[in-house]
């Protein structure tokens, strides 16, 4: 049995691709039996959940929803992890969709009884010839990088396992395998703090550069600063949960500079080497936003526990 589990809020034009993707087998390579868990906290969303998986025929136990009481992602991925059957649990988002035989390739690497979850890869669906095309196109390329680049090919098949080093999972596109998860209501890098604790518990993660997600990425300076303060500075929040026991901190502006020959390399024109170089005072920016946010002030999420980036939509 495998698990999927959607969260969702506000993304009734996105969530019928989403669950489609996944559920038709021939497009996703996943087999029977399997369940669908939505969770939603409005109408909109669950309305058309509901009709994609209506047009799809997919049955009672194929297809759940679960309404989450505007309490947040966290408290809606706990309330679908108690409720998941799988042995292995794939998790994503409601605005984001899988490439071909997505699902088949982020399962194979659970072969392997020490990996205890795996990362698909993130790819931008903006068009590089704008400047936060670009930077997205050039952000979820570097996080494939440092993937590749900490963790060990594993032989003989096309996948990547974390060894002393490793860096955290995708929210995007991430599999688990059903063991308890302790969540804290206010986190919000959940997606990094599932990384470490399967890691504190002893598990490896794995890293399937062949599993792809397709996410749009923020389109103006203000979505930009709101997303990456939430998701980067999160790690911050990590620090004071103490949940960097086995593995060390992988997210700060130092370990961000190691990645300078990166961003000056990435460039296929002179016009982006300039974006190139106009994104360093940009995250100078939001490094000092998350000090001051997530160090001076300590904000933690947002009382309704959702927090919408529109131009992602």
């Amino acid at each position: 049995m495998i698990s999927i589990i959607i969260t969702s809020w506000n993304e009734p034009k996105t969530i019928g691709k989403c669950i489609r993707c996944i559920a038709d087998s021939k497009y996703s390579g996943i087999s029977k039996p399997f369940e669908i868990i939505q969770v939603s906290p409005d109408k909109e969303t669950l309305d058309a959940g509901r009709k994609a998986s209506n047009e799809l025929h997919l049955s009672s136990s194929e297809y759940i929803q679960l309404v989450d009481p505007h309490e947040g992602k966290p408290f809606a991925l706990k309330l679908a992890l108690s409720k998941a059957k799988g042995e292995v649990i794939i998790l994503t988002d409601g605005d984001s969709y899988f490439e071909k035989d997505s699902v088949r390739e982020l399962l194979i690497p659970f072969k392997d009884k020490s990996i205890g979850g795996v990362s698909g890869r993130p790819k931008s669906i903006d068009k590089r010839n704008s400047l936060f095309g670009y930077w997205g196109h050039l952000l979820s390329d570097a996080a494939d990088n440092r993937r590749r680049s900490q963790m060990s090919k594993v032989k003989d098949s096309n996948y990547y396992k974390s060894n002393k080093t490793f860096f955290p999972m995708s929210g995007y596109i991430m599999a688990v395998r059903n063991v308890p998860i302790t969540l804290p209501q206010n986190v919000l890098s959940d997606d990094a703090y599932i990384s470490y604790e399967l890691r504190n518990e002893g598990y490896d993660i794995g890293y399937t550069p062949n599993a792809i997600c397709y996410v749009k990425y923020p389109t103006n300076l203000k979505d930009y600063y709101k997303q990456k303060v939430r998701s980067i500075g999160g790690f911050k929040q990590l620090e004071r949960f103490g949940i960097f026991k086995r593995d060390k901190q992988s997210r700060s502006f130092l370990i961000e500079l190691s990645y300078t020959l990166f961003v000056l390399k990435y460039p296929k024109s002179i016009k982006e080497f300039i974006w190139s170089l106009l994104l360093f005072p940009i995250r100078l920016i939001t490094w000092v936003k998350i000090l001051w946010e997530r160090v001076i002030m300590k904000k933690d999420m947002p009382k309704t526990g959702w927090e919408r980036i529109e131009s992602t939509k």
